[in-house]
């Protein structure tokens, strides 16, 4: 195989971003105390879920719940947590960012505001508002880039207890 055989191969990649919303909650306080007996179930459910996944890099927002809500997965594959702020501007920095990493398996913990803004940034598909009594719907965008060439999927299902 020649190298620029090698080059095309390579510079091939496929970039799957996990967007969820964090756990059932306690209280709406961002640094309030716990998630509820629900909420570290369905945390316990999230890594389940995608232990298997290749997750590579795990964001959540400076809020206590959502770091809850991920740090199962990242105790499980040994990552530490990266942390965003959830103000507008900070979110529009967060895609960015996302945007920029590429052939990896990203999960995102956010919230009712930021999770459809999110979605919005990285797939190009707008979601409909996320109820404040649901926590159980994953978003996964498949950012497939090859040749130039960019294609972006996304796919809506559940996880854990349905809620809502």
């Amino acid at each position: 195989m020649g190298i620029a055989s090698l080059c095309i191969i390579f510079s091939c990649s496929t970039t799957r971003y996990y967007v969820v919303r964090h756990a059932e909650k306690t209280s709406n306080d961002c640094n309030a105390p716990l998630l509820n007996p629900e909420g570290f179930q369905r945390a316990n459910t999230l890594r389940d879920t995608l232990l298997s996944k290749g997750i590579d890099s795990i964001f959540v927002s400076i809020c206590l719940r959502t770091q809850q809500t991920a740090q199962p997965l990242a105790t499980a594959l040994g990552i530490s947590l990266i942390q965003f702020n959830t103000t507008n501007t900070m979110t529009d920095s967060l895609i960015r960012r996302l945007k920029k990493m590429r052939g990896k398996d990203i999960l995102i913990v956010g919230h009712t505001n930021t999770v459809p803004a999110i979605v919005l940034g990285l797939s190009g598909v707008t979601i409909n508002p996320i109820a404040d009594s649901d926590f159980d719907n994953m978003f996964i965008i498949h950012v497939r880039r090859c040749f130039g060439n960019t294609r972006r999927s996304l796919r809506s299902t559940t996880y854990g207890v349905i809620t809502n």
